[in-house]
């Protein structure tokens, strides 16, 4: 059996309702299983980590996606 590398990635979201669905919707879109999860509120801010199989270029659209990492 193969092992998958899994990367961790961190999203920082303004801190209202909905940001959390928008994010998860947006790796639905992209096929994405997550395999960790966890949410800090920062103030008017929230960072949202996740963990998931590390792929060439993920982080890339996310940041076209306009979310921005720390």
């Amino acid at each position: 059996m193969q092992r998958t590398q899994t990367a961790r990635y961190n999203i920082v979201v303004k801190n209202r309702p909905g940001e959390l669905a928008k994010l998860t919707k947006l790796l639905s879109d992209a096929g994405l299983n997550v395999s960790g999860l966890r949410i800090a509120n920062l103030g008017d801010k929230s960072s949202i980590q996740f963990a998931a199989p590390r792929e060439p270029g993920r982080k890339h659209g996310l940041r076209k996606a306009g979310r921005s990492g720390l």
